[in-house]
């Protein structure tokens, strides 16, 4: 997407931490990326694991912020500057139905689902599952209507590692495009997914040295937490760590780190994170309503 106006595609990311980067295009690629600020300086951030899209939101010529997050719904941002030169608002204004409600979803990605010329609303869940709100309005700014599935929320299921899943899992991220050149817009969703694999049981030495371990492993624990809402409350009010607070985060994370490596070892259930693409279809002659075809 075009941030800045300027004829090339620049690169919009959002973060684990709720900060939103912008990745300028130049001839030789993509500048180092910096953390979008609003009108008085502070950081454009909300939520967590948030990902952003560039959208004109109020039909005033210019693209705004719309970001979804992970489970505290959808909200945009209005460019108050030109679309040259974005000045983004303080305030985060939900991403709302005609009918007044709050829309959920933790990426917000829009295209033309049904074919009728306007850009609708498609997004993935923190959950799983795929829902989409057709965008109502003739002309001008969106207008959503009621949340309808295309694909749905999968229960919880073991998997066991070396097996594949059946379908998405959780975090669900989705993109429309027409993959296969038919014509039909076709569906991509990313997902997160854990497997389990089962050790044998920990022999007596072991269980022993798990157990001495353990207060330690508590204490700090509970002392990195504790730096860990330092800075995101420093990151919350858009404001540099001190240099005693980095050092103290620092410090509290690798000492925790470094016992977390050795308690690791004692785990009988061990977790494989594992991210998979899922490629829908589109039926031959199927409508807006209906969910594409893995």
């Amino acid at each position: 997407m075009d941030i800045d106006a300027d004829g090339d595609l620049d690169v919009l990311s959002g973060s684990y931490t709720g900060e939103v980067y912008f990745f300028e295009a130049h001839e030789q690629g993509l500048r180092q990326g910096v953390a979008l600020r609003d009108h008085a300086g502070a950081l454009v951030s909300g939520g967590v694991s948030i990902t952003p899209e560039a959208l004109d939101m109020d039909a005033d010529g210019d693209l705004d912020l719309v970001i979804g997050t992970r489970t505290s719904g959808v909200f945009w941002i209005e460019n108050q500057g030109t679309p040259q030169q974005p000045i983004w608002a303080s305030k985060k204004q939900p991403v709302q139905t005609r009918a007044g409600e709050q829309i959920q979803g933790s990426n917000a990605h829009h295209a033309d689902w049904d074919g009728d010329g306007r850009l609708d609303l498609v997004l993935g869940s923190e959950w799983g599952g795929v829902i989409w709100h057709r965008n109502l309005s003739p002309a001008g700014a969106p207008q959503y209507g009621e949340a309808a599935p295309l694909v749905p929320r999968r229960e919880w299921t073991k998997v066991v590692e070396g097996s594949l899943p059946a379908g998405p899992g959780s975090r669900t991220k989705v993109h429309v495009t027409d993959f296969n050149g038919d014509g039909r817009v076709d569906l991509l969703v990313g997902d997160f997914q854990s497997a389990i694999e089962t050790l044998p049981p920990l022999t007596g030495k072991e269980l022993a040295a798990k157990q001495e371990l353990e207060p330690e492993y508590e204490k700090r624990r509970a002392a990195y937490d504790a730096q860990m809402e330092v800075r995101n409350q420093a990151v919350r009010a858009g404001k540099e760590m001190t240099e005693e607070q980095s050092q103290a985060y620092d410090s509290a994370r690798e000492a925790y780190l470094e016992l977390s490596r050795k308690m690791s070892v004692f785990d009988r259930e061990v977790y494989h994170s594992h991210g998979y693409v899922w490629l829908y279809l589109r039926k031959l002659g199927s409508t807006a309503a209906q969910a594409p075809q893995e």
